[in-house]
């Protein structure tokens, strides 16, 4: 008997591989500030779309310089084997009616680093695929070919079981197996996450069996989260703890961070005794960033949703205009609210 899950995975190469067949070009579009899940989902559908022979891009248009120094290492060895990596305005000169838009990793015009006419378009071409595992949002695209996996842990999962479930064999030049598992290592923290299905850890162990690097991996994992002076400030200086066990960093008004510095300090504080760490801080002159991780007992991504933001159970981001950032620490203090506390949550409906 087939089960639902390798339904909806067969359901998905279908669609794959007619709209790939179908489309004169093919753009694949991670969210923006991609992560090793977002990354490492994008090249397996690149590589998938290579036996199709068209002109296949993969879309960031975040500068390289501002992403996670593991995903820069990634992003310049995937370039020098010739996957060919392009800005917004380089894709602007081929989105015509037959490019295929395939979103990876997220399912939400906010981080989609697309002009909302543009999205809209592709959706009325019926020429855009989403490909997610992060829950319906505030921003969700709706479009016809939706695939949302919220059962998996990562999207390099989603497409780890739709390479091996369809035997499409791995790329001999390009590390595909390392940069799944790393998107896969990521999004589970280490497969240690207390919700873990079996599936992710035997897929994660099926990339090992084709020569994933696990050294590697921790080599891209290997910078020291406590080593920025910024990252060790919001955590020595401005860490609180408040009810329900969650740390709280609230950044000064006048000192900028960058996204990656508040995700830093939000992954390091769950070493701490807490559940779940918060760190906000201003981005640029009129952008606030809240970074979100959890342990799995406080649903990050529902709290991001509050300030429009969007995320899963485990880790989770929003961004706030013409704010500051103790004004927004404030409103997320008050915005813990028991209910996403899971725990107990789930005592009161027994």
């Amino acid at each position: 008997m087939i089960s639902v899950e390798d339904d909806k995975i067969g359901q998905l190469k279908v669609v794959l591989d007619k709209k790939m067949q179908n489309a004169d070009s093919i753009t694949i579009v991670p969210h923006k500030r991609a992560d090793f899940d977002a990354i490492g989902s994008a090249i397996a559908l690149y590589l998938m779309a290579l036996k199709h022979q068209k002109n296949t891009t993969i879309l960031i248009d975040d500068p390289i310089y501002t992403l996670d120094s593991g995903v820069q290492t990634i992003i310049k060895e995937i370039e020098s084997q010739g996957i060919d990596i392009i800005d917004y305005k380089e894709y602007k000169k081929i989105a015509d009616s037959k490019n295929l838009l395939i979103l990876i990793d997220t399912s939400q015009a906010s981080l989609v680093p697309l002009e909302e006419e543009v999205i809209q378009q592709k959706v009325a071409e019926e020429n855009l695929i989403e490909i997610d595992h992060h829950p319906f949002g505030k921003t969700t695209i709706q479009t016809k070919d939706m695939f949302i996996f919220t059962e998996y842990s990562s999207a390099c999962e989603v497409l780890t079981k739709l390479l091996f479930q369809y035997k499409i064999k791995f790329h001999c030049n390009i590390d595909l197996a390392t940069y799944l598992y790393a998107g896969i290592w990521l999004d589970s923290n280490k497969l240690t996450k207390k919700g873990d299905r079996k599936e992710t850890h035997k897929w994660a162990g099926m990339l090992v069996e084709e020569d994933a690097d696990l050294d590697k991996v921790n080599e891209l994992f290997s910078e020291d989260l406590y080593s920025d002076r910024k990252v060790q400030d919001l955590i020595s200086n401005h860490m609180n703890i408040f009810s329900y066990t969650v740390a709280c960093m609230i950044g000064e008004d006048n000192k900028k961070y960058t996204p990656e510095e508040l995700a830093k300090a939000a992954d390091y504080s769950l070493k701490y005794k807490v559940d779940a760490a918060f760190a906000v801080g201003k981005i640029d002159n009129d952008t606030i960033s809240i970074s979100a991780r959890s342990k799995g007992k406080i649903n990050a991504g529902a709290i991001m949703q509050e300030f429009n933001g969007g995320g899963n159970l485990y880790s989770a981001a929003a961004k706030i205009k013409e704010e500051t950032a103790s004004e927004v620490g404030k409103k997320l203090i008050k915005s813990l609210k028991p209910e996403f506390y899971l725990e107990l949550n789930n005592k009161r409906n027994q």
